[in-house]
């Protein structure tokens, strides 16, 4: 059994290098993955031969708060699975740090210098997602990509919103609320502005570094909001669809999210195949104890 352990970010650290060169991806299981995903998934590894993959599944994630993080076990056992893969992608980072980036992204370029240069970094969402869907005036953060260096706090501060939100609300909560999004921004923008200060390590990207297209199967909702509203924010996002159908793609765009949220929209028709089929070399995945996580394929 071949074996690296977390020795990586420790590795990374005296290469000056800030966040650990992990990339974390995550499914149902390792039987049955939908085919569209392949070249998307093997992208992150055809940019970053030298990087870490790991591979998580939904029995990892119980797991993992199982053996680690028990203060938020009752929350993981009682959410959807979606849920609890957003939860498990904080917990991963704030245990061993790297890159968690969903199966639906597709790499254009090395990331090596993001994580040179920075603690921890977010992106935001196209503005039209902002201003039409979220009719909010400030940068949706979206949880589908997301860096930092091991033992950050900014990821325990989530998952103690999400915990104090599920003793409050129970479920009642959709996951873009309660383990999603918008407890991202929530997180950023509150907590007497410890996290988005000009003094904080974190980096918020324009969406052009990660989120270039917006989420098609939305197209309508916007379209509409478009046809009604004649504000200023309005009329410029309106404007940048109009401009960039198939999205803004530039020089700094480093990956381009396919929004195909397979669990808020009907995926029947999907072809699936084995974890098996999208890689030459088997993956390595979690094994994690009571003292930390390593990695064996």
């Amino acid at each position: 059994m071949k074996k690296r352990s977390t020795e990586t970010a420790s590795a990374d650290k005296q290469n000056d290098v800030a966040i650990p060169r992990i990339i974390h991806q995550s499914w149902k299981n390792t039987h049955r993955i939908p085919k569209r995903f392949h070249p998307w998934m093997k992208s992150w590894v055809d940019f970053h031969p030298t990087w870490t993959y790991v591979f998580w599944t939904d029995q990892d994630n119980i797991q993992l708060f199982e053996l680690l993080y028990p203060q938020y076990l009752h929350v993981a056992k009682a959410v959807t699975k979606v849920s609890l893969a957003d939860m498990t992608r904080y917990a991963l980072l704030h245990q061993v740090g790297g890159l968690y980036v969903d199966a639906d992204f597709e790499c254009l370029q090395p990331f090596d210098d993001l994580h040179r240069e920075n603690e921890l970094f977010l992106s935001s969402e196209p503005l039209a997602h902002t201003i039409l869907l979220e009719n909010s005036n400030s940068a949706a953060l979206c949880n589908a990509l997301m860096a930092s260096a091991p033992g950050h706090p900014f990821w325990l501060r989530i998952l103690d919103n999400i915990k104090e939100k599920f003793d409050r609300e129970q479920l009642k909560s959709d996951p873009v609320e309660l383990t999603g999004p918008r407890v991202v921004k929530q997180t950023y923008l509150s907590s007497n502005r410890t996290f988005n200060s000009e003094e904080s390590d974190i980096v918020v990207f324009p969406s052009e570094y990660f989120y270039p297209e917006v989420a098609y199967w939305n197209i309508g909702p916007m379209q509409e909001a478009c046809s009604q509203r004649h504000d200023e924010p309005a009329q410029e996002a309106c404007g940048w669809l109009q401009r960039f159908p198939k999205g803004e793609f530039t020089n700094r765009t480093h990956a381009a999210h396919h929004w195909q949220c397979t669990w808020c929209r009907d995926a029947h028709l999907d072809e699936f195949s084995p974890l098996s089929d999208v890689f030459k070399a088997p993956p390595l995945r979690p094994i994690i104890t009571s003292s930390g996580i390593t990695f064996a394929v």
